[in-house]
């Protein structure tokens, strides 16, 4: 287990600064065995997760994997205390896919083009109610003007009766 746990130190700590003398790296080395036995990892499962998470990564960028550097650390709270342990990646990108480009480009586009078609049909959904409100208008209209009409006839022929 010590073997194991040294050799993650190792391979995560390559690209960094070493401490100054082996007082401080010793002192280093047992702050991170203490954090993973705090949030219950090992070495191993911290090496397999770090691997996975740089193999999702790599399907969209193109990262420097010789300076990737995943740690685990303890947050610190509010009140300057130790917190939590909290899983911490440094991740260099060397480049952002041009499938993934592509893909967003066109993403972006079928967005801008649904939306499009949304408002092209909101137009032509107003324009029919626009429609049939005018012709509702003029149906009303007609039935106004008939009315006055026989309202007229009624007054006429009541005022001839006297």
């Amino acid at each position: 287990m010590w073997e194991s746990i040294m050799k993650l130190i190792r391979k995560i700590k390559r690209k960094e600064e070493q401490p100054s003398n082996s007082k401080e790296a010793a002192k280093e080395r047992l702050h991170l065995v203490l954090m993973q036995d705090r949030a219950n990892v090992s070495a191993d499962f911290l090496e397999l997760m770090k691997q996975e998470i740089i193999e999702v990564i790599k399907k969209y960028i193109d990262v420097d994997e010789e300076s990737i550097d995943v740690r685990l650390t303890n947050k610190e709270n509010g009140d300057g205390t130790k917190g939590a342990p909290a899983l911490y990646a440094n991740i260099p990108i060397l480049n952002i896919k041009d499938e993934v480009r592509q893909q967003s480009k066109t993403n972006t586009n079928k967005k801008e083009e649904n939306k499009q078609e949304k408002i092209e049909t909101k137009i032509e959904e107003n324009k029919e109610e626009k429609t049939q409100l005018e012709n509702e208008q003029k149906q009303e209209n007609k039935t106004n003007s008939e009315h006055e009409e026989v309202v007229k006839i009624q007054t006429s022929e009541e005022s001839g009766q006297e």
